[in-house]
């Protein structure tokens, strides 16, 4: 027979319910709930939890306030990349990376000249040379003294030109040669003198040339090779008509006389560039070639030139088509390429690099810019980093000049940035002075809608 339930006295209800400390039973609505359990009331005096127990024993709030702070922090962030337009493939996390480097404004030219060629003098001066509005060109010239830092006039050239290229002789002297004025293109040359400060009209290229190259060989002569000429098949590309050219012509300084070259290029280029490898060649990569549907197509294609047998041979082709890019010669004696223009109708700038190597002919890429550019300036350093600043992004035709530099770091094969110029520009030209500094001149300020609008403005960059 059950035992009956004892009830308690004061509520009536049955001690169903045991006091954990003393064992007395209990019921529901005397018993009082502990930290340790259900207590009596006697037990449970001087045994209520303080306020500091109570505050750890309610639910914390805090992982509310983190998940809710966490959730504004990811909502920023998704803002963020929507409001730069997304991880597009001109821009890379190392743009967030600490600048290398600084960059100092240097007073502008005495004229505004747009795209300009720019020559280190052996004395450590820059001469800047030429350069002019549209198809109306420039003959001014002028010393960019890197230990004043002021610019001064020199001798004015015998004819004004833009688009022409320049080229240090072992005498210290400068040759220019080609370009662009009022419209017609030009075959004249004509040498600098430092010492006097004047122009001497020399022997005249055997066809007029633009967007052609200039190189010293090492014997002392002069290696021009390609651009666009008056009577070739013609092309568009940049809003320009063009008629790549695959002659090339050597200048005899001593005799003061242009040979054309035994063979020409096996393929006419326009805005190529050429490199001289320390073995004696000459390095010719890219360029716009022959038209194709009226376009002018960007070339993958390389050569070489060969002093020694006076002719060309096909190389290894490059990854990727592009002209109107920067070469540089690297102190471990292979040559990077980097940036351009590429595409079907070479309306589109690249951000790709890559770097050739002389002894195997093979090409490899060497990383991504973080900006894709094409007319950019571009210097090598004695320690193997390569720096590039300006150019245009372009995209279709729209094109938009930049402000923004890069440095390559060889051994980490990643760009990184470089900070800003002090003027957006394009085609401006660049020099590695003596202090280890880099000098950018000039160039043409691009906007989409926009005429290209001349600058005169100089930046120097101390890495």
């Amino acid at each position: 027979m059950a035992t009956q339930a004892l009830k308690c006295e004061r509520h009536g209800e049955a001690t169903r319910l045991t006091c954990v400390e003393c064992g007395t039973p209990i019921c529901p609505k005397c018993a009082v709930r502990t930290d340790v359990g259900l207590k009596c009331e006697n037990d449970a005096k001087g045994a209520e939890l303080s306020k500091e127990t109570l505050a750890l024993l309610r639910p914390s709030r805090t992982p509310m306030y983190l998940g809710a702070a966490g959730v504004v922090v990811l909502l920023g962030i998704l803002a963020l990349v929507f409001l730069r337009g997304g991880s597009s493939n001109n821009e890379t996390p190392t743009a967030q990376l600490p600048a290398v480097g600084s960059w100092t404004p240097v007073p502008d030219l005495v004229s505004i000249r747009g795209t300009t060629a720019t020559v280190l003098l052996k004395d450590g001066r820059a001469l800047a040379a030429g350069g002019g509005v549209g198809q109306q060109g420039l003959a001014a010239a002028e010393l960019f003294d890197p230990n004043t830092g002021v610019w001064q006039n020199t001798g004015s050239l015998n004819q004004a030109r833009r688009g022409h290229t320049a080229v240090l002789l072992g005498d210290g002297r400068v040759l220019v040669a080609g370009g662009i004025n009022e419209g017609t293109l030009l075959d004249s040359a004509e040498i600098y003198d430092p010492a006097t400060g004047k122009w001497t009209t020399v022997a005249p290229m055997s066809v007029p040339r633009l967007g052609n190259t200039l190189t010293l060989l090492a014997n002392g002569n002069v290696l021009a090779t390609g651009g666009t000429a008056a009577d070739t098949a013609s092309g568009t590309g940049g809003g320009q008509t063009i008629r790549p050219d695959a002659t090339a012509e050597i200048y005899n300084v001593a005799a003061n006389k242009w040979t054309t070259t035994s063979g020409a290029m096996s393929t006419p280029r326009f805005e190529h560039s050429a490199t001289l490898l320390d073995d004696g060649r000459v390095l010719i990569a890219g360029g716009q070639g022959p038209p194709i549907s009226g376009n002018s197509a960007a070339l993958k294609t390389t050569e070489i030139y060969d002093p020694a047998v006076d002719s060309f041979r096909k190389s290894n082709d490059m990854t990727e088509a592009r002209f109107n890019h920067n070469a540089l010669k690297l102190p471990d004696k292979t040559v990077m390429v980097v940036g351009g223009s590429g595409g079907t109708n070479g309306d589109t700038s690249l951000a790709t690099a890559e770097v050739f190597d002389p002894t195997t002919g093979a090409w490899t890429p060497a990383g991504a810019l973080t900006v894709s550019r094409t007319g950019a300036s571009a210097a090598a350093f004695s320690d193997g980093r390569v720096m590039v600043a300006g150019g245009e992004t372009v995209t279709r035709g729209n094109r938009r000049s930049l402000d923004s530099a890069e440095i390559f770091n060889l051994s980490k094969r990643e760009w990184q940035s470089a900070g800003k110029m002090n003027c957006p520009r394009s085609e401006a030209s660049a020099v590695l002075l003596g202090d280890g500094s880099v000098l950018v001149v000039a160039g043409d300020f691009a906007a989409p809608g926009q005429q290209p609008d001349p600058k005169g403005c100089a930046d120097r960059y101390h890495p």
